[in-house]
Parts: C-alpha cells; sequence; structure tokens
C-alpha cells in the first residue's frame, strides 16, 4: 500500500505536462521524456510504502491490585473471551497483569504481585517493551481507574511509540463514593498538649457526612463534614496522652457507599515526654518498676500488651519483657524490636519465667536472634514424650501467593514439617489437611526413623478449595491423640482468621479434650480484627493453648517452631538451683556484684558465642543466668530467673537487688538525644521528608563521622539507606518513598549521636485514594494518545494509523536519472 506525503505535488503534473507540450524542444513525443516527467512529480509528491505487516497488535493492562479486585476480577475472565473472540485472523492479543509489578500473561505462570500497589506507569512502559515496532500496536487498560504512582511523562512515552492506549473503566464512575484525600496534624506534641487535626474528603453528591475519630482503634471524637460541590474540609480536636507513637485514625461513615476502603484517613503523631523504659509485664505491682523509678528511669508499664505496635518504641529508650509470652504481643510491636535494638540504638532485657524465652515461645521468633542466649531443642532437656497432632488449613485462601514463588499452602506446610523435625524419635505426630473433611497425611505414629517420610509427606499439601471445617479437622486429631499415653498430648491447628468455618459444638468437643489433659493451640493467618477471630480465640482458651496471629505468611514457619519447643521441651525448671559468678559482671559495672545465692527456677538456655555471661547455673548444666552483648548498636541481656510473681522468691529477698535491676538498666539504656540539633520529619503524598538540621558546633563533628540515615518497614527486608542532599551548610534534606500499608520508622546516626523517628505513613493508603483528579490523570493521559475510554469491546481492535511507512524517494530519483542519461544517449546517437 503507497501513500503520498505531499499530494498537492500531483496537481502540477497537467500545468507542467501543457507547458512542455508548448514549447516545441520538449518533445513530449519521446516516451522517456514523459515518464521522465511524472517521475519528477512523484518524487515532488514524497511518495512512501507501507510496511506494516497486516492486522494489528492489542496489548490489555490488566489491574490486578487490591483496589481493583472488587470491581475487575468479577468481569476478568469474560472481558477476556470477549477480546479473544473479536480478534481477527492477523491479529495478536497480549495480556500483561500488573500491581506493584506487570507480568505477561502465560500459559502455566502465575500471576505473583504485591495488590497493594497499582504502579500504571511501570506496567505501560513494561508493555511498550513488549511492542512490535513492525506491527500496529494498541493499548487497553482495564482498571478501576486509581494508580498509585504519577504518570507523568507516560504521554510522552506513548507519543512515542504512536501506541493509543483506551481506558476500560471497571467501577461505577465514582457513583454514590465518599472518602478521604488527606489528614493533616501536628507530627510530634507535647503530653496534655491540645491538638487540632485537619482532614479533607471527598463525594460523588453533596451531604454531611458523620465521622469518628480513633487513637490506636479506640474512639475518643466524633462529628460531621459538610461536602459541598464534591469536597469538603474537617477539622477535630484531641488532647495528647501517654508516651510514644500513636496512629490516629479519622473514619468518615456515609449513609451509602459503594467503596468503604477509602473511608479512613490516619495519621501518626508523637507524644514526646522523657524517654525510660517500657515494661511489658503481667505483674501490676513489678518490683522492676520500683527499683527502676527509684534510680531515675521513667518507666511506662503495659500489662495488657494487646495493643502495642511499633509506635510505642518511640518513647522508650529501653524495653523489658518480663515473663510475658510472645503469643500476647502482637506481630506488628515484635517486628519493630530488631530495628529498634540493630539501628535506633535501643536496650532490650528479657526477664526470665515460666512463660518466657523459650516456654514462652520466643524460639525462632523475630528476637529469637536479638537474645545473648539459644533457646534449641537439645535431646537430654525433651520432655518424656510428646504426642501432637497438626491440623492444616488447605482451603481455597491457602493458594493465594504469598510471594518468592510460594502460596500461603507451602509457607504452613514448612511450618507443619519444621515442627516434626524439631521432635524426637519418640515423639508420636499426625498431620491432617482439611477443608470439607479431614484428609490424614501423616498417620498418627512415632516417628523413630520416618522424621523424612513424614516432612515430604507434608510438604507436598496443597491447597483444594473450599473452607476448612474446623470441628471436623479437631475431631479428627482427637480421635488419634485418644489412643495415646504420652504424658503431654497437644494440637496445633492452623486455620485462616477470615474464613473458618463450621464450628460445630466445638465447646463440648474440646472441653472433653481438655479434661484428658490434651491442649490446643491455634495458628490464625491475619489479624485479630478479621471476621472469625474471636472463634480461633476461643477454641485456643477452651483448649488452654496459646494463640497467635499474623498476616505474613513468611512468618508461619517460625510459628510453628516456637509453639512445638515450648510444647517438647523442659524449657523452665522449677527446682531451686545455686548460683556461680561467671566474672562478666565487670563489663557492665567497676563496682562488684554481691550474687545472690540461689534462685527458685530458670529457663534452661545455652550462652551464644560472642556474648558475656555474669551469672551462671550450679548445676550440671551450667547455663546462663545474667548474660549480656551488644546487637547493632544497642544493647542486650538476659535474666533467666524470674524477677516477679512465681518462682521469684530469692531474688526478691536480695538486697542488692534493687541496685542490680538499676545497675543493668543503665548499662542498656542508650545516650539522650544530642543537643544543638534538630530532626524534622514530614510526610508529603508518598514521601517522607527527612531534614536535619544543626548548629557551628556540630560542623567539624559531621565533616568527620557523615550522618547516616536508616530506613525500615519492619518487613523481613533488610534496613536501607538513604542518601542525603546538602541544602544548606547546615541542614541535610532526604526523601524516602512510603512502602503501601506499612509504617516507615528510621533513624540518624553519626557516630554516636542517633536521633531516632517515626512511625510515619501515608495519610491516605494510595491504593484506595479514589479521588476525582487521579482519574481525570488517567483520562487526559489516554487523550493525549490518541485513545478514547470504550464500554464496547469491539473498539479496542480498531487499528491505528500504521507507522511503518518507507520512502520511495531514492528509488524515483534514481529511475529519474536512468530516464535522463537514456534519453540523452538515445538523443547523442540518433544525431549521430
Amino acid at each position: 500500500m503507497i501513500r503520498l506525503a505531499a499530494p498537492y505535488w500531483l496537481l502540477l503534473l497537467p500545468c507542467v505536462a501543457l507547458l512542455a507540450w508548448m514549447l516545441p524542444r520538449a518533445d513530449l513525443r519521446r516516451p522517456l521524456r514523459v515518464a521522465g516527467l511524472v517521475l519528477l512529480v512523484l518524487y515532488l509528491a514524497r511518495p512512501e510504502w507501507n510496511l506494516t505487516p497486516p492486522g494489528m497488535d492489542l496489548i490489555v493492562l490488566m489491574d490486578r491490585s487490591a483496589s481493583a479486585a472488587e470491581w475487575v476480577e468479577p468481569h476478568r475472565e469474560e472481558i477476556e473471551r470477549l477480546l479473544e473472540a473479536n480478534r481477527g485472523a492477523e491479529d495478536r492479543l497480549r495480556i500483561v497483569d500488573f500491581a506493584a509489578a506487570p507480568l505477561e500473561r502465560a500459559a502455566g505462570r502465575p500471576f505473583e504481585s504485591p495488590r497493594g500497589e497499582t504502579r500504571m506507569r511501570l506496567a505501560l512502559e513494561y508493555a511498550l517493551g513488549l511492542r512490535d515496532p513492525a506491527r500496529a500496536t494498541r493499548m487497553l487498560v482495564v482498571t478501576d481507574g486509581a494508580s498509585t504512582e504519577s504518570l507523568v511523562g507516560a504521554g510522552g512515552l506513548l507519543a512515542e511509540a504512536k501506541t493509543p492506549l483506551d481506558l476500560r473503566l471497571e467501577n461505577p464512575g465514582g457513583a454514590g463514593d465518599s472518602g478521604m484525600t488527606r489528614v493533616s496534624v501536628p507530627p510530634q506534641v507535647q503530653p496534655g498538649q491540645g491538638v487540632l487535626l485537619e482532614f479533607d474528603a471527598f463525594s460523588s453528591e453533596d451531604q454531611s457526612i458523620p465521622f469518628e475519630l480513633l487513637r490506636d482503634g479506640s474512639r475518643i471524637g466524633a462529628g460531621e463534614v459538610a461536602i459541598r460541590r464534591g469536597r469538603g474540609h474537617g477539622r477535630v480536636a484531641f488532647r495528647a496522652e501517654g508516651s510514644g507513637a500513636h496512629r490516629y485514625d479519622v473514619r468518615l461513615m456515609p449513609r451509602q457507599d459503594s467503596r468503604v476502603a477509602n473511608n479512613t484517613g490516619s495519621a501518626w503523631v508523637e507524644t514526646v515526654s522523657s524517654p525510660g523504659a517500657l515494661l511489658v509485664t503481667p505483674y501490676p505491682d513489678d518490683p522492676v518498676e520500683g527499683a527502676l523509678r527509684r534510680g531515675g528511669v521513667p518507666v511506662d508499664v503495659v500489662t495488657d500488651p494487646s495493643r502495642l505496635h511499633a509506635g510505642d518504641l518511640s518513647g522508650s529508650r529501653l524495653v523489658i519483657l518480663n515473663n510475658m509470652p510472645a503469643s500476647r504481643l502482637p506481630a506488628a510491636f515484635l517486628d519493630g524490636l530488631p530495628f529498634f535494638v540493630k539501628e535506633q540504638g535501643g536496650g532490650l532485657l528479657m526477664s526470665g519465667g515460666p512463660q518466657s524465652f523459650g516456654a514462652g515461645g520466643y524460639f525462632e521468633s523475630q528476637i529469637d536472634p536479638l537474645l545473648p542466649v539459644s533457646m534449641e531443642l537439645r535431646e537430654e532437656h525433651r520432655k518424656l514424650a510428646v504426642a501432637m497432632a497438626i491440623v492444616l488449613d488447605r482451603s481455597g485462601s491457602m493458594a493465594v501467593s504469598a510471594g518468592g514463588g510460594a502460596t500461603k499452602m507451602d509457607l504452613a506446610d514448612e511450618g507443619a514439617a519444621r515442627a516434626i523435625e524439631l521432635l524426637g524419635s519418640m515423639d508420636a505426630v499426625a498431620v491432617y489437611a482439611v477443608d470439607s473433611e479431614a484428609h490424614e497425611v501423616v498417620p498418627f505414629s512415632a516417628i523413630g526413623r520416618d522424621k523424612a517420610k513424614m516432612t515430604d509427606a507434608v510438604r507436598s499439601i496443597r491447597s483444594a478449595g473450599g473452607g476448612i471445617y474446623v470441628y471436623t479437622g479437631l475431631k479428627a486429631a482427637w480421635e488419634a491423640l485418644k489412643t495415646s499415653t504420652a504424658g503431654q498430648r497437644h494440637v496445633i491447628l492452623f486455620a485462616d482468621a477470615a474464613d473458618a468455618e463450621e464450628p460445630g459444638d466445638y465447646q463440648k468437643l474440646i472441653g472433653e479434650m481438655a479434661a484428658q489433659g490434651v491442649t490446643v493451640s491455634v495458628i490464625g493467618l491475619g489479624e485479630r480484627s478479621d471476621s472469625d477471630a474471636n472463634f480461633l480465640i476461643d477454641v485456643a482458651a477452651l483448649g488452654k493453648g496459646r494463640i497467635f496471629f499474623n498476616a505474613d505468611p513468611a512468618q508461619l514457619p517460625g510459628l510453628f517452631a516456637q509453639e512445638t519447643v515450648a510444647i517438647a521441651r523442659s524449657a523452665f525448671l522449677k527446682e531451686p538451683v545455686a548460683t556461680v559468678s561467671a566474672g562478666g559482671w565487670s563489663e557492665i559495672s567497676p563496682r562488684r556484684m554481691d550474687w545472690l545465692p540461689q534462685v527458685d527456677g530458670y529457663n534452661l538456655s545455652y550462652l551464644r558465642p560472642g556474648a558475656s555471661a555474669a551469672l551462671l547455673s550450679g548445676d550440671e548444666y551450667r547455663a546462663p543466668l545474667v548474660a549480656f552483648w551488644q546487637r547493632g548498636i544497642g544493647r542486650v541481656a538476659a535474666v533467666t530467673f524470674p524477677m516477679a510473681g512465681d518462682y521469684s522468691q530469692d531474688f526478691r529477698a536480695w538486697s542488692s537487688a534493687p541496685d542490680f535491676v538499676q545497675t543493668l538498666g543503665r548499662w542498656l539504656l542508650p545516650p539522650p538525644a544530642p543537643q544543638g540539633t534538630s530532626l524534622r520529619v514530614k510526610t508529603v503524598g508518598n514521601e517522607v521528608m527527612v531534614e536535619l538540621l544543626t548548629d557551628d558546633t556540630w560542623t567539624e563533628r559531621l565533616a568527620n563521622t557523615p550522618p547516616v540515615l536508616i530506613v525500615s518497614d519492619d518487613s523481613s527486608r533488610e534496613p536501607r539507606v538513604v542518601s542525603w542532599e546538602r541544602v544548606e551548610p547546615r541542614r541535610l534534606e532526604a526523601k524516602v518513598s512510603l512502602p503501601p500499608g506499612k509504617p516507615l520508622r528510621g533513624v540518624v546516626r553519626a557516630g554516636e549521636a542517633r536521633w531516632g523517628f517515626g512511625p510515619v505513613a501515608p495519610s491516605v493508603d494510595p491504593e484506595w485514594d479514589a479521588s476525582p483528579d487521579r482519574l481525570e490523570e488517567l483520562r487526559a493521559l489516554s487523550t493525549s494518545s490518541g485513545g478514547r475510554v470504550i464500554s464496547d469491546l469491539r473498539q479496542a481492535w480498531t487499528c491505528p494509523p500504521a507507522a511503518g511507512y518507507a520512502p520511495l524517494g531514492n528509488w524515483l530519483l534514481l529511475l529519474l536519472a536512468i530516464a535522463f542519461l537514456t534519453d540523452a544517449g538515445l538523443t547523442r546517437w540518433r544525431g549521430n
């Protein structure tokens, strides 16, 4: 196919022919001269040959993010079927799934990407990389209309590629939708200070919308915001309380709403007070508190740890876990402790008791690597025999990807296999995979030499769809354990906290099990706020076991290990034992410590290489009773005997107990924040701005030891270092992208000086930000590319103007030259 880039030149052809005819010397009767004239005019018309193959490529960008799931997922297969049905014989269809990352659809390859982001620009760049430049290409985005990253510059990429971008919006166009767009509040306040929180909201219709204000999940205020012309601005005042950082949520409560996930805006506010120790203890009159206060250390006592979070670490320099089991500590708090110690330089002290160390489920927990003592399961310290039944949820929700090529089921399988590996040859185990019925994977039997065979069978369990029938699984476990004479009989139930069905008469069943000495612990995948969490909590309470909740599937193997060690190991020795000085106390204080002669009991553990011991048990184990070491820039100590509650009589009667607690506490405390500096932190959209301002006294110090900014979102990834930009001589600035769905914490370090901050997070989760401005940005991008919003999927196959044309001018010039030379040659030949 040929097109003329300058067709108006053809109008000159008859004029030139007429003029040439009137000139006798032109002699247009000669064919070569006529051909030369035609070739000249055609050359001036710039003809081009279409090299584009027949047909077109349609690249479909399918939004698979969390916000699009409600609108796109129910129609996805039908959309793909209709597109395929309207494809021409020469057309090609390619599908790219995207959320936080894009991936082209391929048979047998699952889509694995975090669903908490809609990175549409990244998906467009990826799709443009798939384009065949030799073929006509069109793109179609099937989405709910919200991108979590800016689309600035994407129009230039589409224009350069000459690729139109069409939109298929699978949402109600904002009809009936209300939501939050911004929350503003001072990041730091003083205790008791009045605070004004402001927020912006939108709605598809003018109305007054009620809202409530929550602090760490508890309601502290309410009001209404007026929406006029689609937008509204609200204010609410409150008084700062307590210490540390706290999360404040503003939640809209419209009468009707097409999407509720964007109704909440959040902000973290740090109540700045004299930082001291955070004592997490089950004892209201814990003697550790009194000893520290008499030593001048402020203490914040927490006896109900269920509401702890990483923000509580902001107002603390030292965390003390006094006989508090890991199962009672929220995962977000445990996840925050490694960064608090290793990077922010905080102190950590764990004190012994029947619910601490290995007995408290800390083996292979998030803080296990921090402790100067190890809690591994050694053969000589096992209980006589353990009979365990493991009930695994293999419902449809377990088939969801957990990242890294593994599903939730794979990680649960690995956890169950890890539990079997920690048991001894004399122990017995049974494993059931449960959906609507209990499938026996490992028949109840002694482990003996079959450990490898059992773990292989467990690792082969796959999700089979449906839900989990908890009662059916527990009944199968009880039928197996009935036949055992082991002294310790235990059930581990793993279930989805949002999908645990068929409770049946579970109370009667578990009551019968408990009456026969069988305990039941529950590992719930999800949060305590999930729909079936209360049911699982009740199962664990009736079974006199522990309950663990964690929304991160990667933590499952560790949770199974924690529970197994707590059950199978004689971790707390309840007999009095003499003490032996190990000489390490001199590293903490030059003053000699007059140690207590014996303790009432202790948690059996082993000194880690590189750690120091100040006191040992006088029995055959020579186990550490007081151990300590440095982790990162923070310090950690383990006191493996009880300092409060049962088995603490000898310690409380010890005259040097207050001096011991105060001296150890002061050694663990990091230095206070340096003077002459200021650290400012503010959130701007999806970024946090960090500014370090110093006076003249810091110029030389920072030149010798440049400050380092380290941030973490408390995930399994390592903390990362962020580069500074020097804005002024005494002012440094850095920008950090905020991770979706997770608060960010950080620290600035310069030599021995340190400045901690956080948590900080976007006021509105970008994934659920459905403000009209974001949709208009996407519409404008489509229009500028030559695309449009389509409702009829047949329009997606409209072939764009072909771009693969090759100019014919050089060939025409060559033919013109040949015609001219030939005509000249013939003229000379005839003349001779």
